[in-house]
């Protein structure tokens, strides 16, 4: 799965979130800076009991102060089906993705 967005009236910031779907590796690159959010060194990135995922981000712009990604996986098999990306920008969904 990859999404960018860029999200700002004036001074607009640029999001990038990029999964890959066989390793599990998952970064965000916001305003050129690159994080890595799961690594696929680390067995959490293979083996977790949790449904949903929920990183939180502050873009340096200051009109922008808090940016949501969240990652919703199916129930059953859910490394074999889609899963559900959603983006908040202050509290408000601004884009909603379902993929690999």
């Amino acid at each position: 799965m990859q999404f960018s967005i860029d999200i700002g009236d004036e001074q607009k910031s640029a999001i990038e979130f990029k999964r890959n779907w066989f390793s599990g590796r998952t970064t965000v690159i916001i305003e050129g800076k690159e994080q890595t959010l799961k690594d696929p060194y680390a067995i959490s990135t293979h083996v977790d009991l949790e449904f949903t995922k929920r990183w939180e981000f502050l873009v340096q712009n200051p009109m922008l102060p808090k940016v949501v990604i969240e990652q919703i996986r199916p129930f059953w098999f859910g490394g074999l089906r889609p899963h559900q990306y959603n983006v908040y920008v202050d509290d408000s969904l601004v884009l909603e993705k379902c993929g690999y």
